[in-house]
């Protein structure tokens, strides 16, 4: 499998709540929520964000209640998210959907929005392709590489039913 991501680059900076990166309110629904996505920081962001783009973001992404906030990104086509840090149910939310995140120190000063990254979710190498600049992120574990692979949570689970009577 490829682990290298290429994408453009949308930026964002501290303590974006998963309310915000829904904000829908209460109810789910992929479509709703990816109308307004992240809307209260770049206006742009939900109608021009493209399948394959990159977002980079300052410290604790994510944080607050985690709802189905990734899922909207999914939807949108986000490719990946590096940031500084992210709120820990985020973070696990996005493996399990299949949308890696890593997490770098440094990271939001290195991107401009606009720019274009390169990312090996595998080593967690990253380097701006506009600017030349690279740095090392924290490497994924094994365990989340796999669930990235499968697609996500649910398609790895069902690649080992064979391996779990009580799932057959």
């Amino acid at each position: 499998m490829n682990t290298v991501i290429r994408g453009k680059v949308w930026t964002f900076g501290d303590n974006v709540n998963s309310e915000s990166i829904m904000a829908t309110g209460t109810d789910f629904d992929p479509a709703k929520a990816a109308k307004t996505s992240l809307c209260h920081y770049d206006k742009e962001f939900p109608t021009k964000v493209k399948p394959g783009d990159i977002i980079v973001a300052g410290r604790n992404f994510g944080c607050s209640s985690s709802r189905p906030a990734a899922r909207a990104l999914k939807f949108l086509g986000v490719a990946a998210i590096l940031c500084e840090s992210s709120g820990a149910i985020f973070y696990r939310n996005t493996w399990n959907i299949g949308v890696p995140i890593l997490e770098c120190p440094g990271i939001s000063k290195m991107f401009n929005k606009g720019d274009e990254a390169e990312v090996d979710v595998s080593t967690g190498f990253i380097k701006n392709l506009t600017t030349g600049a690279t740095v090392q992120a924290e490497k994924p574990i094994p365990l989340l590489l796999e669930r990235w692979a499968a697609g996500g949570m649910i398609e790895w689970v069902k690649s080992r039913r064979d391996q779990y009577d009580t799932l057959k």
